[in-house]
């Protein structure tokens, strides 16, 4: 390669460029001696030839990049590194690094696969059951009291009760003689057999009143250490004010003497009135009865809504078939013991066995094979009874059913869970077709390429889903 420099040399300012070379070496000479009188030391200086000097212009010292020097056994000294080293150093470092993040996001990837395949891996079977839409059932179903009846639907009663009380104007005077009554509980405390009080017994207060039954009574027997007990109105003896008093307890004279003295007792529940004798101010009769109409309609409204709060697991209400009682102090308040009326409706509601009530009704199909079932949409249904039957004091009762339920036939999901755990799911639709609870079935697995069921139950979902009628 030819070298560019050489047409300098051969130029005809060479010579210019040469004593401008010396000229300036001269120069410089000068300058290194401080203010002190120069001394000339004669010096043969050569003549630097421009052939040797670097004629291109040096790189920018901010684009070299010098590192201290590196040392090490084998050598005293290395090269600085220049920038371009250490761009490389910094590739391949950079290089290293992405090799090792590959190789951890790879293993932290095939882990989570194996996580989500063997560990979080689920099923869910959702079936839809059996079923049959009843158009209108129109039938009378017999129901018993807690079970008596094995061939009936046992029900069970639960009341809840609401009160209400007005003040009355006291506009009549008349007459009155009346006997003070009130409730108290009657207890056995000697033995476990029950003992029966003949009507009329006496009871004697702790101020010596006497009080009597008005019906013959059976106090049941002690059980362990709890005594037996029974509920009675006690009246009192005689008319007048005298026997109307506050809570107390009361014995029995003709266990007097006995060992059954101590052992039978009585306590009222609240206090004992409505005794009068001779002429006083009173509640009329018109004005008594306006108020109980009031009173009655706005407390069977209450009570109802109360008894729809009524909830019982298993069970279900016969709402229609609300049957409410009312119990009011009219006798105390004709004979002058209060002005105040007031009066408390109950309302008994029957909570028949869901189960049972199901089958009575699948019962009607001719192919019903006796499976356990329930009942949905069974808000549709009204039950009417007699209105000489009393839920609370009947134990068995006649009830017309109309509606259009849906009947439903149980499927046994713990059994399901145990068919098809660790089988391959190819075999899930043969599985389903040997369960007869059952119409139609479909799966889903999470993750979706799994191929088998999972082998615990605990991974195994099962949901309903039945069509709209």
């Amino acid at each position: 390669m030819q070298d560019i420099r050489k047409p300098y040399t051969r130029s005809r300012s060479s010579n210019d460029l040469q004593s401008r070379v010396e000229q300036f070496e001269a120069a410089r000479y000068r300058t290194d001696i401080d203010d002190e009188e120069p001394v000339h030391i004669p010096v043969k200086k050569g003549r630097r030839d421009v052939r040797s000097m670097d004629m291109y212009p040096r790189r920018n010292r901010e684009e070299e990049l010098y590192e201290e020097e590196e040392y090490d056994d084998q050598e005293e000294y290395t090269r600085p590194r220049t920038r371009g080293d250490e761009r490389g150093r910094r590739a391949a470092r950079k290089s290293s690094i992405g090799t090792v993040s590959f190789i951890v996001a790879v293993i932290a990837l095939v882990v989570g696969v194996i996580l989500y395949t063997y560990v979080f891996d689920t099923a869910t079977i959702t079936v839809v059951p059996k079923h049959k839409d009843v158009s209108n059932i129109g039938r009378v179903f017999l129901f018993s009291k807690n079970g008596t009846d094995p061939l009936a639907i046992s029900y069970s009663v639960q009341s809840t009760s609401v009160s209400k009380s007005k003040l009355l104007t006291l506009s009549e005077s008349r007459k009155v003689d009346a006997k003070a009554s009130g409730k108290a509980i009657v207890y056995n405390n000697y033995d476990a057999t029950p003992q029966k009080l003949i009507k009329n017994t006496r009871f004697e207060s702790s101020k010596g009143k006497i009080y009597r039954i008005n019906q013959s009574v059976e106090i049941p027997g002690k059980k362990g250490t709890t005594p037996g007990s029974i509920e009675v109105t006690l009246y009192a003896d005689s008319n007048g004010a005298d026997y109307n008093i506050d809570s107390t307890s009361f014995t029995i004279p003709g266990f007097k003497g006995s060992p059954r003295e101590s052992a039978f007792y009585a306590k009222s529940k609240g206090p004992i009135t409505g005794g009068s004798s001779g002429t006083m101010s009173l509640v009329s009769v018109s004005d008594l009865n306006a108020v109980k109409d009031s009173l009655a309609v706005e407390l069977k409204k209450s009570a109802s809504d109360e008894a729809l709060k009524i909830k019982k697991e298993g069970y279900t209400p016969l709402y229609s078939a609300l049957d409410i009682t009312y119990e009011d102090n009219e006798a105390e308040v004709l004979k002058g013991g209060t002005d105040t009326y007031k009066v408390t409706a109950t309302a008994h509601l029957m909570l028949a066995d869901a189960s049972q009530l199901a089958e009575a009704i699948a019962k009607t199909f001719g192919d019903y094979d006796g499976a356990p079932v329930r009942l949905t949409q069974a808000d549709s249904l009204t039950y009417t009874k007699k209105q000489s039957d009393q839920v609370n004091a009947t134990s068995t009762l006649s009830i017309l059913v109309d509606g259009r339920p849906r009947v439903v036939w149980e499927s046994d999901t713990v059994a399901i869970k145990e068919l098809v755990k660790g089988k391959p799911r190819d075999e899930f639709k043969p599985l389903m077709k040997t369960i007869n609870s059952i119409e139609s079935a479909e799966i889903s697995f999470s993750p979706m390429w799994l191929s088998r069921f999972p082998s615990e139950t605990s991974k195994l979902i099962i949901t309903e889903s039945l069509p709209k009628r």
